[in-house]
């Protein structure tokens, strides 16, 4: 975790690949006396700050419709819709100057808004629903109520190199009473597993473990099946098929601010 300035998180929604590849590069190139940007990877568990949708494709003003929230995480729209929306419009092809204008923008009313609550940010509800509902949505409710998994009640492991992280965190979460516990390696931790009630499992790549993804499916093979997420230098190290085959929750990119990995844990534990 950090205190340090991070970039604002950045959500793509509706955008091909090779369209989602050249909006990062663009946004990594902020200038640098304005705000700094990272786009989230598809399996990434952190809440996005700002969303940025495709406005060419109807799913995806659904899906910002359902997500979106006003000044507070707002989202912006490229490319022509035909419709009139409650976001920003910028057209396709992105002219960066102007892109990088309103983002800062949206980034400075974002700022002024929280900073006028009561409560503090990382008191946000976390962004849990993985699949969008639809205005004309006729699934009956009680279905999405099966799919969503109950909140934990336990420890949180670490795998890390060292102990460092787990003692921030243990620190971090000492209010909510809930224990950290750390290991160095997969042995370590599987041992730590069946000795205590463990809730979510925080893997560190940097972890002295040869296969990373195969720990993360023994120890969800485990009888308690703890929510399993990687702790990533960068989205590029991480491999989303086996990461979902070993049935990992998601990832989250490092460093990360004590607010982000709260509210992280929020999705899966009751804190």
């Amino acid at each position: 975790m950090t205190t340090d300035r991070r970039p604002f998180a950045v959500r793509l929604v509706g955008f091909l690949p090779e369209a989602e590849r050249a909006l990062a590069h663009g946004l990594s190139r902020a200038p640098a006396d304005g705000p700094a940007y990272l786009c989230l990877s598809e399996d990434s568990l952190q809440d996005p700050d700002i969303y940025l949708a495709n406005g060419t494709e109807l799913k995806a003003l659904a899906v910002i419709a359902s997500l979106a929230a006003g000044d507070i995480r707002p989202a912006l729209v490229l490319g022509a819709t035909g419709v009139l929306l409650p976001y920003p419009n910028l057209p396709l092809p992105v002219q960066w100057s102007a892109m990088y204008a309103e983002l800062a923008r949206l980034v400075e009313r974002r700022a002024e808004v929280l900073a006028g609550l009561s409560a503090s940010v990382d008191s946000l509800v976390p962004e849990r629903r993985r699949r969008e509902r639809l205005d004309l949505d006729l699934t009956d409710p009680d279905v999405y109520e099966k799919m969503r998994k109950p909140r934990r009640e336990g420890a949180v492991l670490c795998v890390d190199a060292n102990a460092s992280f787990s003692e921030q965190l243990g620190k971090s979460l000492k209010q909510f009473g809930t224990p950290v516990l750390w290991a160095v390696d997969g042995v370590a931790a599987q041992a730590l597993c069946r000795q205590h009630t463990v809730a979510v499992i925080l893997i560190d790549f940097a972890a002295p473990i040869l296969d990373h993804y195969l720990l993360c499916a023994q120890l969800r093979s485990l009888e308690a099946h703890p929510e399993v997420v990687f702790l990533v230098q960068s989205a590029h190290d991480y491999d989303l098929t086996r990461g979902r085959a070993a049935g990992a929750a998601g990832m989250l990119d490092k460093p990360l601010t004590e607010h982000q990995l709260q509210a992280v844990l929020r999705k899966f534990m009751r804190l």
